[in-house]
């Protein structure tokens, strides 16, 4: 892990899955000061950080986005649709890479 983001409170980001608990939501003023230092970081460094994804879409050219849920929503009753929640989106290139992290309702 990145000394830039080690003082992000991973594990409670972890355990609430799909932001359901609320915890993720007292979270979002720690993620907002480590979401640029994400950038150009492996995949691999965003799932230690982060943990599993709440959702993913793969996208043409091997390119995926990460969805990872801030606020409590519908997802918390039905996991197989993207909710109207907000979220973050952590896009991954074909090379492995973050190349953008963006909120679907900008904070």
């Amino acid at each position: 892990m990145p000394d830039s983001l080690k003082g992000f409170d991973s594990e409670t980001w972890k355990n609430d899955r799909y932001a359901c608990n609320g915890q993720r939501q007292k979270l979002t003023g720690e993620f907002e000061k480590i979401r640029r230092e994400l950038y150009g970081k492996k995949e691999y460094v965003v799932r230690n950080l982060l943990g599993k994804p709440d959702s993913e879409s793969l996208l043409e050219r091997n390119q995926r986005i990460y969805y990872y849920y801030l606020e409590p929503g519908s997802q918390c009753d039905d996991r197989s649709k993207l909710s109207e929640a907000n979220w973050v989106e952590v896009r991954i290139n074909p090379t492995g890479k973050v190349s953008e992290v963006t909120f679907k309702n900008p904070l």
